[in-house]
């Protein structure tokens, strides 16, 4: 458990105070008599902006384009370049990385030429975060260190720690310890000569985890127990828990388990009083594994399923395959075999699973094949002891019948004949059990592979049903929450005409969109339950093409984008007509959705041996690389959807739909794409 991350400002603690306490400043100033927006008034705003990036990025943009619209009223260039930087940086929360580029390349422009240092060394630190946040760590250091040039020249040194931090962050990334030692002490010796003790524990506990990470536990143990004396000292409960955390995990290592379990008590205690789950689930695993060691195995093992519950609640992979793995060891311990080998399967399927979701089904596999071999072992245990017990019965008849015959020799053979005859009735009687037995077994075989198929038929319906579910559930309510805390906003700040059109758009965009996916959603549904059924009819894509390019003119003027009709006269095909008229919508609808601001879509079509009509929607948008194109007619809610140039969202329903009624109408759809140069979606329909 590490304390410190890489992260767009220093510290999150207190936040939520000073926001409400920057909100109420906001508001008084915009009611105060001849109210105009002027440079404290915009810093306040970008400033909240900055408050609100890990806690409510919706509001981040919101601000931002409050303060870029006042910023370039007023001519107030540092406000506009801070501006660009909280866009972006909401883009950037949002995984849209490439948007959010283009908002910090226009701040790093705008900063350089009116030589605005801080600007550009927190625009330089932001474009850091967006390399490491996709991998490209290279990139972030180069990002990274052109923000420390400047902050040095330029800036506080306090400034200066912030990049430095996030520098050691990225190259223990990279396993470069010496050099992520290196920048995490020069943080540490500048927030120690301001006096920083939050900063200062936070860089401890970073030097800690290199300690920790390359085995050197004592100068560990030394940085955790610092930054332990410093969280409680200023009374930082999630400070505190990650230092007992840490320091438990090294006496773990060093076998000193008595030590360990009293400070993963301690983290446990102060993660419960913050609420986080998180934190108590990997309490709870250390607490088990120092209790394993000293060989108290019950207690260990409620600290085990304790954890396992809250990691599955919140669905921490990582700590549930943790645990399964530290229940596998205890179990053998406790010489329990079945119980250990269910649990190491456990273990080793959510291990794959952080790499491959699929999995899951594995798991599910898993227990159920538990629950049926622990089954059949208790019923093979049961009538293993009912033949013991009549083994024992017969062996008891047989020494009686010994003592008899010894004993009275005038009535022996009267006894064995009669031991005789109860032997072999006995023996019928078992006879008779055994194969009722085996019948029974027969009979449970053939319901067992009943309720299979019947549980198969119902996995699939239950497919369907969460797909459906999951649509409904996230793609609709998603756009229709930001549809209303956007009105929300309107409401409650009270906008003027002005700032009201500022917002106007992104309402309507978002109204358009959860228009468009309640009619792909409709037809998708229609499709699940009842399959897809053709009509087929004479249809002239020319009339459809012309009702669609009237139905997306609000669209396309609002982009700028030229739609340009290139038919051929009379293209007419034999084929559904409502389900040609979904296909021409979604292309289009597409082609408009990833075409970039005074670009262009051109619909051509061409005959194909007098048999089809070749149809082709080509745009000069933004492209698709190779692993997206080959992604494209993935299954619906298997794979995540872009976002359109202008921010517009998408279910993912509408190329599947498009592809399922094209084959359906007997025809064929084929994708050309270069990214940065446009796509081009062909299909073939049957010539009327």
């Amino acid at each position: 458990m590490t304390f410190a991350a890489v992260t767009w400002s220093q510290h999150t603690f207190g936040q939520r105070e000073a926001i409400d306490s920057m909100k109420l400043e906001l508001h008084a100033i915009e009611r105060s008599e001849n109210f105009s927006p002027d440079k404290p008034y915009i810093d306040l705003i970008n400033h909240l902006g900055e408050l609100y990036y890990n806690l409510d990025p919706d509001s981040t943009f919101l601000l931002g384009m409050k303060s870029l619209d006042a910023s370039e009223k007023v001519g107030y260039i540092e406000g506009v370049v801070d501006a660009y930087r909280n866009i972006g940086a909401y883009h950037n929360l949002r995984g849209e990385y490439e948007q959010a580029m283009g908002f910090f390349r226009e701040g790093l422009l705008i900063a350089e030429e009116n030589q605005y240092w801080k600007g550009l060394a927190n625009t330089y630190h932001s474009i850091g975060l967006n390399y490491y946040d996709r991998g490209i760590l290279e990139e972030s250091v180069t990002a990274y260190l052109k923000s420390l040039e400047i902050k040095e020249k330029h800036l506080s040194k306090i400034e200066q720690s912030r990049t430095l931090s996030n520098l050691g962050l990225v190259f223990l990334d990279m396993e470069d310890t010496d050099r992520a030692l290196n920048y995490h002490q020069r943080a540490l010796a500048i927030r120690k000569e301001a006096n920083d003790q939050l900063g200062v524990a936070s860089s401890m506990l970073n030097i800690g985890d290199i300690y920790k990470h390359t085995g050197a536990y004592d100068q560990a143990l030394e940085n955790f127990q610092s930054s332990l004396a410093i969280g409680t000292a200023i009374d930082n409960k999630r400070l505190a828990s990650a230092s007992h955390f840490n320091i438990g995990e090294i006496n773990l290592a060093q076998q000193n388990f008595a030590e360990a379990l009293f400070h993963f008590e301690s983290g446990l205690s102060l993660d419960q009083e913050i609420k986080d789950k998180a934190g108590t689930a990997e309490d709870y695993l250390g607490i088990g594994e120092a209790q394993m060691n000293l060989g108290k195995l019950t207690a260990a093992k409620n600290a085990f399923q304790e954890s396992l519950e809250m990691a599955m609640e919140s669905n921490l992979k990582s700590v549930i395959q943790r645990a399964h793995l530290l229940l596998s060891k205890l179990n053998e311990m406790q010489r329990n075999a079945t119980a250990a080998l269910y649990h190491f399967k456990l273990h080793k399927a959510y291990q794959d699973s952080i790499f491959n979701q699929d999995s899951e089904k594995q798991i599910q596999k898993l227990a159920a094949e538990y629950a049926f071999e622990k089954k059949e072992a208790e019923l093979l245990q049961q009538q293993r002891e009912n033949e013991l017990r009549n083994e024992a019965r017969m062996e008891q008849r047989l020494r009686m019948g010994v003592t008899i015959i010894l004993v009275i020799l005038l009535v022996a053979f009267f006894v064995a004949l009669r031991s005789i005859r109860y032997q072999v009735k006995a023996r019928g009687v078992v006879t008779r059990q055994k194969n009722e037995l085996e019948a029974l077994n027969k009979k449970i075989l053939q319901q067992k592979n009943e309720i299979e198929k019947v549980a198969n038929q119902l996995f699939e319906v239950n497919q369907t049903k969460d797909k459906l579910f999951s649509i409904v559930g996230h793609d609709l309510k998603s756009p229709i929450n930001s549809l209303k805390g956007l009105m929300q906003y309107v409401v409650d700040e009270k906008l003027s005409q002005e700032e009201f059109l500022l917002v106007s758009a992104q309402l309507r965009n978002e109204v358009e969109q959860v228009h468009f996916t309640l009619i792909n959603l409709l037809h998708w549904a229609k499709s699940q339950m009842k399959g897809i059924v053709t009509d087929t009819e004479k249809v002239s894509i020319n009339k459809i093409l012309k009702e669609n390019i009237s139905l997306y003119k609000p669209v396309s003027e609002a982009k700028d984008i030229a739609i340009i009709d290139l038919l051929s006269p009379q293209t007419d095909c034999l084929a559904d007509r409502e389900q040609c008229n979904l296909i021409v919508r979604n292309l289009l609808n597409n082609a408009l959705k990833f075409t970039n601001r005074g670009g262009q879509v051109q619909i051509s079509s061409n005959k194909i041996n007098d048999s089809f009509w070749e149809i082709a929607i080509q745009d000069d948008g933004i492209g698709m690389d190779n692993t997206t194109l080959s992604r494209l007619f993935t299954p619906v809610l298997k794979e995540k959807h872009r976002y359109g140039t202008a921010g517009e969202k998408g279910t993912g329903l509408g190329l599947q739909l498009t592809k399922d009624f094209i084959c359906k109408n007997g025809g064929e759809i084929h994708v050309e794409s270069e990214l940065g140069k446009g796509s081009k979606f062909t299909f073939t329909l049957p010539i009327a």
